[in-house]
């Protein structure tokens, strides 16, 4: 069975970044610049990490179930908390592939990516609910046998007399009274639940991250192919241009060599005459 392939590329500064991808559960990761590899590692971490000190890092993004997310370079002495996911530019994945089709979906579905990244979070929560229960569920119907452990005698310690301290006369500071604040009970229901209302709130956070930097990198990458189009566009029309000028100065050429031709066959003509004459 072939392994897959991913791919992401992309100009930065006029370096050219490209990393391939290959595998699924231990991949392996090459890294080149300008054609000459930089790096190459293993690893079957779902956010791999590779750093080289001359050209940068890379951070690279896998679901939990190995399916390629994105790419991100980082350039030389960039805060390395940026690594966690903040800043960076994204490498453009290869059309057609399965990382390109996942930032299209996230492009163009934005509320249905965010729903499913904060239903996956609440699902985290209920699922470690429903484990916790069923553990303890099988824990208490399970007897465990009661086993005397021989302990040895220790010998009686004995009491050893403290001295009386005295007593020091802390002064008394009169305290303001508060005010009787009533909290609201939604207040008292999100504080008591708030180990498993936190992963939630928490996905939400990073899908709405995750659509403004696939939004960022889409803009990004159709001001360059926009850029690229204007520059071929204008070299094409500066060819063309050439071309008609030189098509202009031939036909000037043929024109001046056609009437130096009629020029020469008047004078032949002239020159017969006073021959005949």
């Amino acid at each position: 069975m072939s392994k897959k392939v991913q791919i992401w590329s992309r100009t930065i500064s006029g370096i050219t970044h490209h990393l391939e991808v290959t595998g699924e559960i231990i991949r392996t990761f090459v890294w080149t610049v300008d054609g000459e590899e930089v790096l190459t590692k293993k690893t079957s971490d779902d956010r791999a990490r590779l750093e080289s000190k001359e050209h940068g890092a890379l951070l690279v993004i896998h679901s939990g179930l190995g399916t390629p997310r994105r790419a991100t370079y980082f350039a030389p002495g960039e805060d390395l908390a940026g690594l966690a996911g903040i800043g960076g530019v994204d490498l453009t994945p290869e059309p057609g592939s399965r990382a390109a089709a996942y930032e299209r979906r996230v492009i163009d579905h934005p509320r249905r990516y965010a729903l499913i990244e904060t239903l996956g979070g609440a699902a985290g929560v209920v699922g470690g609910i429903v484990v916790a229960a069923v553990v303890a569920w099988i824990l208490a119907r399970i007897s465990l046998p009661n086993i005397d452990l021989p302990l040895p005698n220790l010998p009686d310690v004995p009491d050893l007399p403290l001295p009386d301290l005295p007593s020091i006369p802390w002064p008394s500071i009169p305290w303001p009274d508060l005010p009787d604040v009533q909290v609201p009970e939604w207040v008292k229901w999100v504080a008591s639940h708030l180990k498993y209302v936190w992963p939630v709130i928490l996905a939400f956070v990073l899908a709405q991250g995750e659509i403004k930097r696939r939004r960022k990198h889409a803009e990004a990458s159709a001001a360059q192919a926009e850029a690229s189009g204007t520059s071929a566009e204008a070299s094409r029309t500066s060819a063309e241009k050439a071309s008609d000028d030189a098509s202009i100065d031939a036909s000037d050429a043929s024109a001046d060599r056609g009437d130096a031709s009629a020029d020469a066959g008047d004078a032949s003509a002239e020159s017969g005459q006073r021959r005949g004459l």
